[in-house]
């Protein structure tokens, strides 16, 4: 097991690994053939007393590119992107706990401080105070690393929050020119929507019902009661997933096993449109609900702080459905543009459940 995560890890790192490491090994040569300008004996003595050229810039390289990967993608980045500061703290003095104690036992003995061209004094005074000048130079190192990474991760974050709102904007832009390509006046789909629906109300309440919930449903997915924010009332969502719920009941003649709860003490609270649909829709696709001793469990709760939502299904055995996860990595992207660092969605997923949990902090706007 350990194993199979190691060699994963290192297929989808590898280019930042390789990256890194590069970086590394070349501002090692360009440090070591500089000072060996200014002064070859001193610069052989020092590296010759922790084993040589070569194995001291690999080493320095290996430290190099664990600092650095670790700063970089395991702390700085996750606090900036989801405000996971008490994380990033955690991380930062772990690390630099670990970065300590191996140059106490391995790199303290080894360091001598020494320089040409009359500075006794200075030696003399570093040599006497060799633990204080040791722990302060692996202090400034370390706030030196974690300056380089943040300006690293800075620029990491931006870039990619501008690719990824490019994304967005080219998904908008296929979704208008498809929307323009096979547009339905949306007047005429629900004048025709009525009429079947006037026509069927004699025939069968079921239908009848079937063809409104499913006109109410077109009408809501249009877009037509988002805001200027383009967010719409919680209430609003809830009963256009209530409606989806409906809709497949109907197509299953009411067998589905579905247990749905709520509790809302702040009914006017806002949230982006179609997230939580997109997620009942998910559940529906691939669940199996037809087993009344795993229900779909949907619970949704709404206070002044946050909107809690859950969905958990059992999944469908056999043959599966091919999944392109639109719809999921959709929902992703829209928490992040409108919820960034406000927000914590959670997909956990055996061989037989699968359970999401979305929290969206709220703000005073919402």
């Amino acid at each position: 097991m350990l194993l199979d995560k190691t060699s994963q890890f290192f297929k989808t790192e590898w280019k930042r690994i390789l990256l890194l490491f590069s970086i590394s090994l070349i501002w090692n040569i360009l440090t070591f053939l500089f000072i060996y300008t200014l002064d070859p004996d001193l610069t052989n003595n020092a590296y010759d007393r922790f084993g040589g050229v070569w194995i001291t810039i690999f080493r320095s390289c290996i430290e190099f590119t664990i600092t650095y990967y670790i700063l970089i993608f395991l702390a700085w980045l996750p606090a900036l992107q989801d405000n996971h500061w008490g994380r990033f703290f955690l991380i930062a003095a772990l690390l630099f706990a670990a970065k300590t104690g191996y140059s106490l036992l391995y790199e303290y003995a080894k360091t001598v401080y020494e320089v040409r061209g009359g500075q006794e004094k200075v030696v003399k005074f570093m040599t006497a105070n060799k633990m204080i000048v040791f722990l302060a130079t692996l202090t400034f190192t370390f706030l030196f690393n974690l300056a380089i990474t943040f300006i690293v991760a800075v620029f990491m974050h931006f870039s990619r929050r501008e690719k990824l709102q490019k994304e967005l904007e080219k998904q908008k832009m296929d979704a208008e020119l498809s929307a323009i390509k096979y547009q339905i006046n949306p007047h005429f789909l629900f004048n025709s929507l009525s009429f079947i629906y006037s026509k069927t109300v004699p025939l069968s309440e079921e239908v009848s019902n079937a063809v409104l919930l499913l006109s109410d449903i077109m009408r809501y997915a249009l877009g037509k009661e988002e805001d200027a924010e383009g967010k719409v009332a919680l209430t609003k969502e809830i009963t256009h997933m209530k409606n989806v719920i409906g809709i497949n009941q109907m197509r299953f003649n009411n067998k589905l096993s579905i247990q749905y709860s709520e509790e809302l003490s702040n009914p006017a609270a806002r949230i982006a449109p179609l997230i939580l649909i997109t997620l009942v829709e998910n559940a529906f696709k691939h669940g199996d609900l037809l087993d009344p001793a795993n229900p779909l469990v949907i619970r949704t709760e709404a206070d002044n702080d946050r909107i809690r939502f859950y969905i958990g299904n059992k999944k469908k055995q056999g043959p599966k459905e091919l999944s392109t996860s639109i719809g999921l990595n959709n929902v992703r992207q829209r928490l992040q543009l409108t919820y960034q660092g406000k927000h914590n969605f959670t997909i956990n997923e055996t061989e037989h459940f699968y359970t999401a949990e979305l929290i969206i902090q709220l703000s005073k706007n919402d």
